[in-house]
């Protein structure tokens, strides 16, 4: 092949190539996924590292920092994983809550707010009267 069949063939291979990263990307697993694998693979080795130091029979304690570290870590990343799914439920059943009660006429509409509002409020005034007697 000479130069010039070869630039001819730079959009097609240009095209071909966006091709797969877009299905690359598309296989890629959701960001929180990634989080949780990440931060259970920390608290992991941050476990190992913990127990290879305490068979070390160690007494000095920059020798703990390393699974402190990794320890932390992990369950930072599995607790920023959980929030995070937390989130988006609770966004998709405000979701769901404000599409049913669209439904409604204003009247029922009212009335359900309304009940849901004592509800919330009786289980409030309970918590606080047994706190109350607690102390």
């Amino acid at each position: 092949m000479n130069i010039q069949e070869y630039r001819d063939r730079i959009p097609e291979m240009r095209e071909r190539a966006s091709e797969r990263i877009e299905e690359w990307r598309e296989e890629l697993p959701e960001p929180e996924v990634i989080e949780t694998v990440a931060g259970a693979a920390l608290m992991g080795v941050g476990a190992v590292a913990a127990v290879v130091t305490l068979l070390a029979d160690s007494r000095r304690s920059w020798w703990w920092f390393l699974p402190a570290v990794l320890l932390t870590g992990g369950a930072a990343l599995l607790i920023a994983g959980g929030l995070q799914r937390r989130e988006e439920r609770i966004g998709l059943a405000e979701e769901s809550v404000r599409a049913e009660l669209a439904r409604l006429d204003p009247i029922a509409r009212a009335k359900v707010m309304k009940d849901i509002a004592e509800e919330q409020l009786s289980i409030f005034a309970r918590r606080g009267a047994e706190a109350e007697t607690q102390a």
